[in-house]
């Protein structure tokens, strides 16, 4: 009985997956995934630059699944310093954001503390076609893209620090006190 039920499930799967081939589906923003770096100094005379490559490769007539970011800069505190939403980077291409910190002329030597994140949400696509009502499957058909940081000499345009070692961030959800056990 389980083999059955575990062969339908996956014939569901196929069929909702050509219907979103297609384009015959429905897809909405519900959840994503958030990445950061750690904090890392720059100076007065360097520019951080955040850079995000869209990994889905250009394949000849299959039409590009939507793959959009959200660029981020935060100082040491959490503080929002420099935001860039993203609403689609193209298959095999990339976007940048770039955050160079004020200071004050006074300061010498001044450096700011910073970490980048990338937020890509997933979208989940599901087949409305049906009147009846009937469980529905989401299929995740989002994008990935490979998220790297770099802190630039503003003078000689020289890369002094790359990294592409950013860590997911937990996501968090508030439950009703409702229910649990005192």
């Amino acid at each position: 009985m389980s083999l059955i039920f575990h062969k339908s499930n996956l014939i569901v799967l196929i069929l909702a997956g050509s219907e979103i081939l297609a384009g015959q589906t429905v897809s909405s923003t519900v959840r994503g995934t958030t990445v950061t770096t750690g904090i890392v100094g720059v100076a007065s005379t360097q520019t951080a630059r955040l850079n995000v490559l869209n990994l889905q490769p250009v394949i000849p007539g299959v039409a590009a699944v939507a793959c959009p970011a959200t660029l981020e800069f935060y100082d040491e505190t959490g503080a929002l310093l420099k935001q860039l939403v993203l609403t689609n980077i193209s298959p095999a291409n990339s976007a940048s954001l770039v955050f160079k910190p004020p200071f004050l002329s006074a300061t010498a030597n001044a450096r700011a503390q910073i970490r980048a994140v990338v937020f890509t949400p997933s979208t989940a696509a599901a087949n409305p076609g049906q009147v009846t009502p009937a469980p529905m499957i989401a299929v995740n058909a989002g994008c990935s893209v490979m998220p790297s940081l770099e802190i630039v000499d503003d003078l000689t345009g020289i890369t002094h620090i790359v990294t592409t070692d950013l860590r997911p961030m937990p996501g968090y959800r508030l439950l009703p006190a409702a229910g649990l056990v005192r």
